[in-house]
């Protein structure tokens, strides 16, 4: 593919991504009430959670005591029933990893109509979302509580609840289910489970809409109110521009179908105009904003019924321990080793036993004990299992088991062990590595960094030794460890270079660690001996202060609240450790007198050396953050790959206790060493349904960085909160090319595609392109790898870009023939440039499903029934003339078909003075009753089925009566005419108001002329008197 211009690439017509559903998150234009996918999501798995904590414990709550909380958010929810001790940051991240599936699919597939249940694609989506579910089934109900890849699993999650909410915004579901009681929700319970719907898709032969009144051209929005054809028994999913499924046009034999509709749908202006999405209640952008919120509440039940219904929700199937694994239910995070177990360890290796066992110990039975535990032993040429477990004493009898075993030559495969230790901890936890070599594996290093990149908040530390003769040798010349650099530094962690002595000590700062790293309140590099001062909020009890650097000389000093200064044991620190090398000690502050500033100096330290100073804290008021990019419909979407220097992007941060601040000041991106300032932002609250979100727009900086965020506290007491991940910043950018994904799933035998695109912000340069799968992390045998049955390929290999150039290129992930169907892995698309070390990366996860089996049509030629079930009222001749309208009948019927009804057409249709009430309505079977004033006294229903058949029943009441009426013409909506007269008394009144209004005219104009030749005669007359007085008068008689 040749290079393009980025001008080129900006005035190229894109894809607008909006539109496809409930919005993916609150965007300016829509009301602070709608809901959007992140707020369905997240508040569909509150009410489940909360009413599981309800339900698990009776004799603690009462119905209504958690699901009624408010505000209900994660903080609230755990602090009720855990308390303060808990924290929830992995059920956050949880419900992030679930939302982001949902909203990725309006970013990246937009263009499969299937996807969104657009472009009436009512039985693809179903299927979908079938396949779907039974892989999450599969990844769940596979060995016990601790054998699934939960994060695999809450993406497919996602996945599934993304097609479920679009079903209920974008189709007639609403519609069809809410003539009776608007105010009733009813979720389809077959839908993504069973193999049919309630009702059926609606035939191409079937109009589905009619044009919506006003002019699709004019500035006002159209009135959709009636569009949708009421007498539809089909499911219809509107058509919308730049789908893969285009609206067809309407000819002689295709009806009018309905669209999408909404400003960002091209399709509207064609036949039926308008549209019938829900997706907001603002009508520009949505027809049918009228049933915005009944479509969100039947949305939000759908989910809720998808994960607790008591016989097809997923806590029933997969059974209590898996569900709340699957949601992060348990109060503590992971503990995770990954230990290098080759012969060079053997020393080592009896330490970390010893250590990592007595850290088990001291936690167990506190809130600070870990709900998880994974240990995962690897060398040359094997690495894993990883074994699992929730059980303190299973994984103490695990670690005493371990021996040392090969190591031939001093590299091993420290990644791919890592990349296990990664994928079965939760959220928030700390990966600890142990070594003394580098990784044999570098080429594992992109997936290790994309599991990073997923996971969000976990945290890999390093414990390097010096057991490993090759290492030694080589230190001198490359850079030692780089990969664990880089890994460190992405993920916010630390290495740390010790021996056998320093591994016992190293255990006293994980214990640290494990006890007061809830937050960080700020890292630095210090390089001299100006104070640093520590905030210390309301909300810390506890915070504790690392220093890693040549400590031999130097001597620190703690300045409290209260101005008193000594060393921390002066000031009764605990000390975790203390070296030359390091100093790990905490302080108590739950006493209010402790509440403050802090002041923490070096006194004579090395000028020339440099001192890593982290403060972490115990408190439950934290924050995360995402950098997003905003597409033109003003929707937020999470980066892909590394920020490009200098580019503009939104920063969207979550507190996680909303209750304890009071406000948030500003945003500020600081230098690695966190000595320079670099950006300074002002951050305002996020409108919308969901609390604790805020929005800063930001200008990255040209050079790696970290953020901080300052406030208040509900106190009045200044915070301080830093996320100690570095943001890598590249000068070239690689994006996803949206529209042209479709490596999500992969049938067997077939090729998935991603089209990717690179382009050059800095100078000239020549980039490298790579790709690579990672492990295989479905629920399949463990002997399946992803190497037996999926290849991946890339092209081009190299690009030469100038600056400000633009080229495409694309991934290939190929299925074997024979692919175990469940297989997923994360596909890595790695980018890196001759001018930088840096790498950017790209990543999508590959699942491997069934090709799809296409049903054949049945040729149902068996009609379906009408049937009249009973008649009440009656019509006699005098009723249908004189107060026709006083005189009522009514009509009962029964429609049945074999496979389904689509349709049931009355004639004449229902009007102002009639109304069809239905008492049972599915796809099958249709009960209603038809009433009519006497004025119509005929009925005739048609019937039509799936394929066309038709039949008809009915009522005639009209009784001739010769000389008397003529025959009612029925073939329309009867309009309301002036009760007491029949159709000849309006006629005769009608007649003679116009007679007499002729009258009138007629009058007007004889008294007008009357009037006007009387005032002429008057007029005449006087002008002769005033010329007889001049004539008579003395002048003149004196002149004659």
């Amino acid at each position: 593919m040749e290079p393009t211009s980025l001008l080129h690439v900006l005035i190229s017509v894109s894809l607008i991504t909006q539109g496809v559903a409930f919005f993916p998150s609150q965007i300016p234009v829509l009301p602070d009430t709608d809901y959007t996918l992140t707020a369905l999501t997240e508040a569909s798995i509150l009410q489940v959670v909360a009413r599981y904590f309800e339900d698990s414990n009776p004799d603690r709550y009462s119905p209504g005591n958690l699901t009624n909380l408010d505000p209900l958010t994660p903080s609230s929810l755990f602090m009720k029933h855990y308390g303060e001790c808990a924290s929830w940051k992995q059920f956050v991240g949880a419900i992030k990893t679930i939302t982001d599936s949902n909203i990725r699919i309006s970013r990246n597939i937009p263009q499969k109509a299937d996807w969104h249940f657009n472009g009436n694609q009512i039985n693809a989506g179903h299927q979908k979302m079938r396949s779907i579910r039974s892989r999450i089934l599969q990844q769940l109900t596979v060995g016990d509580e601790n054998a699934p890849d939960y994060d695999v699993a809450r993406m497919d999650c996602g996945r599934f609840l993304h097609l479920a909410h679009s079903f209920y915004s974008n189709t007639n579901w609403i519609e069809l289910n809410g003539q009776t009681d608007p105010d009733v929700i009813r979720p389809s319970y077959n839908l993504g489970i069973t193999e049919t719907l309630e009702y059926p898709e609606c035939p191409s032969s079937v109009a589905t809409c009619r044009d919506c009144e006003g002019s699709a051209n004019s500035a006002s929005p159209l009135d959709c109110s009636s569009n949708l054809h009421e007498t539809l028994l089909c499911l219809v999913g509107g058509f919308r521009s730049g789908q893969d499924i285009t609206k067809p046009r309407v000819t002689q034999t295709t009806p009018p179908q309905c669209s999408h509709g909404g400003i960002y749908d091209v399709s509207r202006f064609d036949a039926a105009k308008g549209g019938i999405n829900k997706e907001s209640s603002e009508r520009r952008l949505s027809p049918h904003n009228f049933h915005h919120q009944r479509a969100a509440r039947t949305a939000i039940q759908a989910t809720v019924d998808f994960f607790n219904d008591p016989d097809t929700g997923l806590y029933n199937l997969i059974g209590e321990q898996k569900f709340r694994k699957l949601l992060n239910l348990d109060v503590g995070t992971s503990l995770a080793f990954v230990i290098d177990t080759t012969s060079s360890m053997r020393e080592e290796i009896e330490a970390v036993k010893e250590e990592t066992i007595d850290i088990v110990n001291i936690n167990r039975g506190t809130c600070f004990a870990a709900s998880k535990y994974v240990i995962v032993p690897f060398n040359d040429p094997t690495f894993g299992p990883a074994f699992v477990t929730t059980d303190p004493e299973e994984c103490i009898q695990y670690i005493s088991g371990l021996t040392v075993v090969g190591g031939g030559d001093c590299p091993e495969l420290a990644n791919s062990g890592l990349e296990l230790g990664i994928q079965n901890s939760v959220d928030g936890s700390i990966v600890y590595l142990f070594t003394d070599a580098e990784d044999k594996d570098k080429d594992k290093l992109p997936d290790v960094e994309a599991l990073i990149a997923e996971k969000g908040l976990i945290r890999v530390d390093f414990v390097l030794t010096e057991g490993c003769p090759s290492r030694r040798r080589k230190r001198a010349s490359s850079t030692p460890f780089s990969s664990y650099f880089t890994i460190a530094r992405k993920s916010g962690g630390n290495i740390y270079f010790t021996d056998n002595d320093g591994i016992r000590e190293l255990t006293r700062v994980i214990q640290g660690n494990i006890r007061a790293s809830q937050v960080t309140i700020l890292k630095l590099s210090l390089n001299s001996t100006t104070p640093v001062e520590i905030p210390v909020d309301t909300t810390i009890p506890e915070f504790l202060v690392s220093i890693f650097g040549p400590l031999d000389d130097a001597v620190v000093y703690i300045t409290n609240s209260q101005g008193i200064e000594g060393s921390p044991s002066d000031l009764h620190a605990e000390i975790f450790t203390s070296s030359a090398q390091q100093i790990v000690f905490s302080f108590n502050t739950s006493l209010q007198r402790s509440k403050g500033n802090w002041n923490l100096k070096l006194q004579k330290s090395n000028p020339d050396s440099e001192y890593k100073v982290t403060v972490s804290a115990r408190s439950l008021l934290g924050f995360t953050f995402d950098l997003l990019e905003v597409d033109q419909s003003e929707t937020a979407y999470p980066l892909e790959g590394l920020p490009v220097a200098g580019a503009q992007l939104s920063l969207q941060i979550r507190i996680s206790s909303q209750d304890l601040i009071r406000s948030i000041g500003e945003v500020r991106f600081h230098d690695t060493t966190g000595r320079e300032t670099l950006f300074t932002g002002v951050v305002e609250p996020l409108a919308g349904r969901i609390q604790g979100f805020y929005v800063a727009n930001v200008t990255l900086p040209n050079k790696a960085f970290f953020v901080s965020l300052v406030g208040v506290d509900n106190e009045g007491a200044s915070f301080l909160r830093t996320d100690p991940t570095e943001v890598q910043v590249i000068d070239f950018k690689l994006e996803q090319v949206i529209g042209n994904n479709t490596i999500d799933e992969v049938y067997q035998g077939s090729e998935g595609r991603l089209t990717f695109r690179v382009t050059n912000k800095g100078p000239a340069d020549t980039m490298d392109i790579s790709v690579s799968i990672g492990a295989n992390r479905g629920a399949v045998e463990l002997n399946v790898t992803t190497e037996q049955v999926l290849d991946a390929t890339v092209e081009p290999l190299t690009m030469e870009l100038a600056s400000g150039q633009t080229q495409e290129g694309v991934v290939i992930v190929r299925a074997d023939d024979n692919a175990t169907i469940g297989v997923t892995a994360k596909v890595t698309l790695s980018v890196s440039g001759s001018l930088s070390p840096a790498v950017n990366i790209l990543s999508a996860d590959v699942t491997v499903v069934e090709t799809p089996i296409i049903i054949p049509e049945v040729n149902d030629l068996t009609p379906p029934t009408c049937t009249v079930l009973a008649t009440g009222g009656g019509c006699t001749a005098d009723q249908m003339t004189n107060d026709c309208h006083l005189h009522e009948w009514w009509v009962r019927i029964q429609a049945t078909d074999e496979t389904s009804l689509i349709e049931v057409l009355p004639d004449p249709q229902v009007g102002l003075s009639q109304s069809l009430e239905y008492e049972e309505r599915s796809a099958r079977n249709v009960t209603a009753i038809y009433r009519a004033p006497c004025c119509c006294p005929k009925l005739n229903f048609t019937v039509k089925d799936g394929n066309g058949n038709t039949a008809s029943c009915g009522q005639d009441f009209y009784t001739p009566v010769a000389g008397t009426i003529k025959e009612p013409i029925c073939n329309g909506p009867i309009e309301d005419v002036v009760p007491g007269l029949g159709i000849g008394g309006v006629v005769g009144i009608i007649a003679g108001c116009v007679l007499l209004i002729l009258i009138l005219v007629i009058i007007a104009v004889v008294v007008k002329l009357h009037k006007t030749r009387r005032d002429k005669r008057k007029e005449a007359v006087s002008q002769q008197r005033k010329e007889d007085q001049l004539l008579k008068s003395p002048r003149n008689e004196s002149v004659m």
